[in-house]
């Protein structure tokens, strides 16, 4: 079986060919271990109340839009809740957004650079880092990572930079949240 995130061919107009690459090895540590059996859910899909993950000054920056360039004329999003939901909503050439979702929590505030734990459907959990720029940017360490390896130490060169485009936490109106329909059926590797 395939990895959805390697196999683009099942999303509708997602990312050119140029760019899959780049895109799926940002993602693949994170969805890797998903099951490859995928339903797509209604667009409407909505945060549930927020608790308390965003009560901490650096989870409450971080609730809202992100976009990073990712080509001339495409973003990779980065939704984050209040109830710690993320929805990542790849980039794409069609008017049908794929989404995916994840959980996150920030493992460390204090620590220079921060720490984030990003999980999967089924419980895989990646450990990265990220901080946030003088200008008020996010930067995010997302290649490389993989569940069960240790969290990055470092910002590498395909460190992404995430300009804030709004406090938003609902999915475009024209997204689709993909998302397994097993997820804890493990990929074999």
């Amino acid at each position: 079986m395939r990895n959805p995130i390697i196999n683009f061919d099942h999303f509708s107009g997602a990312v050119p060919t140029f760019r899959k690459l780049f895109v799926s090895s940002l993602l693949l540590g994170l969805i890797g271990t998903v099951n490859t059996n995928i339903d797509v859910l209604p667009s409407t899909a909505q945060s549930t109340p927020p608790t308390n993950q965003a009560t901490t000054p650096i989870n409450q920056k971080l609730v809202g839009s992100w976009q990073s360039r990712v080509s001339s004329t495409q973003n990779l999003t980065f939704i984050f809740g209040q109830d710690g939901k993320l929805f990542i909503v790849l980039p794409s050439n069609s008017e049908k957004a794929q989404a995916l979702q994840l959980r996150y929590r920030v493992a460390s505030a204090t620590s220079k650079p921060m720490q984030l734990d990003l999980t999967t459907s089924n419980n895989k959990t990646a450990q990265t880092i990220f901080e946030f720029t003088p200008d008020g940017k996010l930067r995010m360490e997302l290649q490389g990572i993989e569940a069960g390896k240790p969290r990055p130490a470092t910002f590498g060169k395909g460190a992404l930079v995430f300009n804030k485009v709004s406090g938003n936490t609902n999915l475009p109106a024209n997204a689709q949240l993909r998302q397994s329909d097993n997820p804890n059926n493990v990929m074999p590797k």
